[in-house]
């Protein structure tokens, strides 16, 4: 599906807008997928559709208005939508009405790009932003001339129609997108008269292309699964155009009127007279086309065949682009699973309501050994771990109103066994609100034990030291009274004697002070590093 493109606020805006009315809700209730259905409902209209904002000037426009009136989008978006009408006084005319009384009807003369004219049966109707105010117009027409109704159009046409109509309910199911593509190549070749409908995809570098989907006539030779090689410095005129984003019809002369080999070998290869070709965009880039083969000599494609066949390749690019996006999710999503499995903390993630989005095997493996359920995802986070005190509600409605992270320790108590917890709480935002909070938790009862156990074991060598000092000054003051009674000898060798001892004894205290001193120095560097 071609990518919105839209001024000021966008046709997202618009969108959003529009699915919150026809939903009756509000910006804060309605979900995203109405947008996105909504979107894809218009992108998929056979008629034209344009979406204006409250300046006049266009925001969006879908496939069918642009095929209608000649336009590419980035042409269209921002101009005043009177450009559309012969008259843009008839235009402001129709427009004033539409905004005076909600809806305005008619069949006017309008006015293409080339500036050929031709009539369009136009409907207008008001949309009102809840948000804003803002009033916004809602166009949609179809060509009154070549369309008046499907009971004018030739039988052919009538069934393109319904094939085309029937392709998005094939599509709702993203898992059977294949069978989806290969039943509408079915029904759109059979309705428009081909005799081959396949989808060809380039590939990254635009040197080989391959059919990845195909229907054809029994007793034609399928092209499926076939590579054609494309050489990058002279690629065929018809594989250069359709990179160009342009539908390209092929049959035996180029479009100066001068024969074209490529253009005939390919023709001869798919057995084919003329064939269609009609590019298909993913992300905005050409990937591929959808090609139509006729068989017939002188049949080849009308114009409003064109335009059908052109809303049907839009339908299977907006299908291969969800596709696309879901894969996407799901490889993002299995990364991320991989990574948190990895990590031997444990990992929650929960919604504003605490309901369990995403847990990872190191918590599943907590839960395991603590004899609780083990299937999380979806089930509320207070009825998995039953034991959680209010005060972890409490933690959790703090995160989320306030958009800041938590950290909290606490000991926690199951089956009789008391464990300590260290928890950190991170807000997830999603369009400025927190959306998730994801939790790391980390199971710290034997490193508080081991932690205990040093303290104790610290708290004692400090009581060891300070009664070994203690004891030192005990045996200097006994000696002091030693050398004192000594003193009063009148033996002098025995005198001498006492005192050689008392010296030795003092000195040997002296050792044991220093000592005390370096373990005192050790005793606090363990205390801060250890």
């Amino acid at each position: 599906m071609a990518a919105l493109i839209g001024r000021r606020d966008g046709p997202s805006m618009c969108l959003d807008t529009m699915s919150r009315l026809e939903a009756g809700g509000t910006t804060e209730t309605t979900p995203d997928v109405a947008a996105a259905m909504l979107q894809q409902v218009i992108e998929t209209s056979l008629s034209g559709v344009c979406i204006v904002d409250h300046e006049g000037c266009i925001a969006f426009a879908n496939g069918s208005l642009l095929a209608m009136w000649g336009y590419d989008l980035s042409e269209i978006v921002g101009i005043p939508v009177t450009r559309l009408w012969l008259s843009p006084g008839e235009g402001r005319d129709c427009i004033d009405h539409a905004l005076s009384s909600g809806v305005w009807t008619g069949t006017v003369a309008a006015r293409r790009k080339d500036a050929s004219s031709f009539y369009a049966k136009i409907s207008l109707s008001t949309v009102r932003d809840p948000g804003t105010a803002d009033v916004w117009l809602f166009l949609s027409c179809i060509e009154a001339g070549a369309k008046r109704g499907t009971e004018d159009a030739p039988g052919h046409r009538r069934s393109l129609e319904r094939a085309v109509a029937a392709m998005p309910a094939r599509f709702v199911d993203p898992a059977a997108i294949d069978a989806a593509i290969d039943d509408s190549l079915k029904e759109l070749g059979g309705a428009c008269g081909a005799c081959r409908v396949y989808l060809a995809l380039f590939n990254d570098r635009r040197t080989h292309l391959g059919t990845t989907h195909e229907w054809c006539r029994p007793g034609l030779v399928p092209l499926r699964g076939e590579f054609c090689t494309l050489f990058k410095d002279d690629p065929p005129r018809w594989a250069t155009r359709v990179l160009k984003g342009e539908t390209v019809i092929v049959n035996d002369v180029s479009g100066d009127g001068l024969p074209d080999r490529a253009e005939r070998e390919f023709l001869e290869r798919h057995n084919a007279t003329a064939a269609l070709m009609i590019p298909l965009r993913l992300n905005g880039s050409v990937v591929g086309f959808v090609g139509y083969d006729m068989d017939v000599d002188g049949v080849s494609f009308a114009g409003e065949d064109v335009k059908l066949l052109s809303a049907a390749v839009y339908i299977i690019a907006g299908a291969l682009d969800r596709k696309q996006a879901e894969y996407v999710f799901r490889e993002s999503e299995g990364l991320y699973q991989v990574v948190l499995d990895a990590i031997t903390d444990t990992v929650t993630v929960v919604d504003t309501e605490l309901t369990v989005l995403l847990a990872n095997d190191a918590f599943i493996a907590w839960c395991e050994d603590l004899g609780l359920e083990t299937n999380v995802v979806g089930r509320d986070l207070f009825t998995v771990v039953p034991f959680l005190p209010s005060a972890t509600r409490q933690l959790y409605e703090r995160v989320i109103r306030t958009g800041r992270p938590q950290t909290s320790e606490r000991p926690l108590t199951s089956g009789g066994r008391t464990m300590i917890l260290r928890e950190m709480r991170i807000p997830i935002f999603e369009n400025g609100k927190v959306a998730r909070v994801v939790t790391v938790g980390r199971d710290v009862t034997a490193q508080r034990e081991v932690e205990d156990l040093k303290s104790k074991a610290y708290a004692q060598i400090e009581r060891n030291m300070e009664q070994f000092a203690l004891l030192a000054d005990h045996i200097r003051n006994p000696l002091q009274a030693i050398m004192g009674r000594a003193e009063l000898l009148d033996d002098t060798e025995t005198k001498e004697k006492i005192r050689q001892q008392v010296q030795r004894i003092n000195g040997i205290i002296d050792q044991l002070d220093e000592r005390w001193g370096e373990s005192r120095k050790l005793s606090m560097f363990w205390r801060r590093y250890s």
